[in-house]
């Protein structure tokens, strides 16, 4: 059987997380630790790198050349508040923005 002309490998990254410093306890007992966070605006990037070096060295290993990548963004939101001069906040709305999460990577017989 030969083998096809193109063909296509794809993943997706989980979300990415940051270090966040968090006070805990009272005035005499405080203690402050660093706890990683969920970011919802962007990715896990090495889990991102470790997937794109694992496709493009199996399609070299299977005689395929890189021939295009397709980028898989997700779309998001987040609510938008303003701080008003008595210390409450009004509602502005949403603001909306993309984080590319994965790819589609297509090979190409050589």
């Amino acid at each position: 059987m030969s083998k096809q002309k193109f063909i296509t490998q794809w993943f997706y990254s989980p979300i990415g997380k940051y270090n966040d410093v968090q006070t805990t306890g009272w005035f005499w007992n405080k203690k402050t630790e660093v706890v990683k966070m969920d970011s919802p605006r962007t990715a896990d990037y090495q889990n991102f790198a470790d997937s794109i070096e694992k496709i493009y060295n199996a399609m070299d290993a299977e005689g395929y050349d890189v021939h295009q990548i397709i980028p898989l963004a997700l779309g998001a939101s987040e609510a938008t508040h303003a701080r008003l001069s008595n210390g409450q906040q009004n509602y502005l709305g949403e603001v909306g923005f993309s984080v590319t999460r994965g790819a589609i990577v297509v090979g190409k017989l050589r």
